[in-house]
């Protein structure tokens, strides 16, 4: 009977590279002042991804890092400069084709300031991106092979997402406040930030619902008799739909949220005073949808009757063995005793989580990171705006299931809240929420049969010796002394009485009995 091939079909993202680099930035900032600068009391940065294309070998990328500067003139005026800074890089991958999609991230991982002369500021950054490269493939697969009484089939359990679609869309998420009665008029607005969180992601058919908010922090110079510095926060609802076609509730989503550059507007209120802020951001929402699937495929095949050729290709799939969200309380101090210096007031803190080290220890995924805290506030004793810094180191433990050291860890973190407090006259407690996205991958090589193909007139395969002792070397399976010796690997189960097929140790002997045909 001639052999009958089961055929099926995988659709898979495969992942052709996966890439880190630092990007040094270093630009001047020439601030046009008519009096001397003083002091710099703030740099912070947020960095932009504007574009990346897969091109002849390489990936280019493009972005630009903005950075505000808040400084003081030697007369007491305290204003700010927003610069943009361009960068684009071409990051030369191995094995890449045009074809091939990249997935790019980008984050601060430090921003640093020198005054190097009277009104020019020196920054410098380190900008790290991270890179995943994947190939869209459509294969050809078997999922059994039938007909021949010979015949043996090496199967293997795999499970990968199939990606079912992808899209992005953007929204506009705006709204205006009207400050508390406890605040000062707004005399001029230095700098407004943008964040936006995602809360929660919903499946219909045909569409993606997500639902989330967009902080804005606004720091700004009060009108009043002192003209002090504050820093309000506001935030905005949003729900907004990506569609995406033929998907249903029964999928996984990812999504990413992207904030461009706010607008804003200060406008009177029925007194005439500026006391009313119109905020406006553009959000892009990149969503894509997976399923994830298992099928049983042939990865190896003989006959103890006949020779067969096998056709085999060799496929890297990402299997996703676990996913996981977990919220870690991270809670430290900023201590300004070093400084000589009393807390007078509080303007502003941020957080900003980076990833330092990854690792799997038998069924814990062990994240460690340092959370960056920036502070700025109002010195009692020197009557100064200044700044502190202070790195809060932390470490994550997620326990999962079916997960061990040599798989790829893939972390993503999030700020979702932060809290402040002063526990003393030079000391303020910060407590932040990281969000923290996990997600454990096994990158499997494995050479999968897509054809077979029955060798006629071939010389018998059965002839020789009758008994044959094999001795178990390092690495030896059961199927692989089978197919050395055209018998089965359930015939040496039986013959030999192995308990535990998986576990062969080496020196161990398998008496492998042929029968021989006796022409009378």
């Amino acid at each position: 009977m001639a052999i009958e091939l089961v055929k099926d079909l995988i659709k898979i993202d495969q992942t052709v590279a996966r890439e880190e680099k630092d990007v040094y930035l270093t630009k001047s900032i020439d601030i046009e002042t008519q009096s001397k600068l003083a002091k710099v009391l703030n740099v912070e940065g947020n960095v932009v991804l504007d574009s990346f294309e897969v091109y002849k070998g390489k990936l280019k990328v493009m972005g630009y890092l903005n950075v505000m500067t808040l400084y003081m003139t030697e007369e007491g005026h305290i204003n700010s400069k927003s610069e943009k800074f361009d960068f684009k890089e071409e990051i030369l991958i191995d094995n890449i084709e045009d074809d091939m999609k990249a997935e790019v991230s980008l984050e601060i991982e430090n921003i640093d300031f020198l005054l190097s002369n009277e009104n020019q500021v020196e920054i410098k950054s380190v900008i790290s991106i991270d890179i995943k490269i994947t190939k869209n493939s459509i294969i050809n697969v078997l999922k059994d092979i039938t007909g021949e009484k010979g015949i043996q089939v090496l199967k293997e359990n795999i499970k990968y997402n199939e990606v079912i679609g992808e899209n992005s869309s953007s929204t506009i998420v705006k709204d205006g406040f009207e400050l508390t009665e406890d605040l000062s008029d707004i005399l001029e607005v230095l700098n407004v930030d943008v964040k936006s969180y995602q809360k929660e992601v919903k499946i219909v058919d045909g569409k993606i619902i997500v639902a989330g908010e967009v902080e804005g922090k606004v720091m700004y110079i009060e009108d009043s008799d002192e003209n002090k510095l504050n820093t309000i926060s506001h935030t905005i609802p949003f729900t907004h739909f990506v569609d995406v076609d033929g998907i249903n509730t029964d999928m996984e989503c990812k999504v990413k949220l992207v904030n461009s550059d706010p607008n804003y507007e200060v406008k009177r209120d029925i007194n005439g005073k500026n006391r009313i802020l119109d905020l406006e951001s553009l959000i892009e929402i990149h969503a894509k949808v997976f399923q994830v699937k298992e099928k049983e495929i042939a990865v190896d095949t003989y006959s103890t009757k006949k020779q067969v050729e096998l056709s085999k290709e060799n496929v890297k799939i990402t299997e996703n063995i676990n996913s996981f969200s977990k919220y870690e309380n991270i809670k430290d101090s900023i201590d300004v005793s070093y400084d000589d210096e009393i807390i007078k007031e509080i303007y502003s803190v941020n957080t900003i989580p980076i990833v330092t080290d990854t690792r799997i220890i038998e069924d814990k995924a062990i994240i460690e990171g340092i959370l960056n805290a920036n502070m700025l506030y109002l010195g009692e004793e020197s009557g100064e705006i200044k700044s502190a810094r202070n790195d809060f180191p932390f470490k994550s433990y997620i326990d999962m299931d079916d997960i061990c050291d040599d798989m790829d860890l893939e972390v993503e973190m999030n700020i979702v809240k932060l809290d402040y407090r002063k526990t003393s006259s030079r000391e303020v407690e910060i407590t932040s929420d990281v969000k923290i996205d996990t997600s454990v991958n096994r990158i499997k090589n494995i050479d999968i049969v897509t054809n077979v193909l029955e060798i006629e007139d071939v010389e018998d395969v059965n002839k020789g010796h009758s008994i044959v002792i094999y001795i178990v070397k390092d690495g030896d399976t059961l199927w692989d002394i089978a197919k050395r010796y055209n018998t089965t690997t359930e015939e040496l189960i039986r013959v030999n009485d192995i308990m535990a097929p998986e576990n062969l140790m080496p020196g161990e002997k398998i008496f492998i009995i042929k029968t021989i045909d006796v022409a009378i």
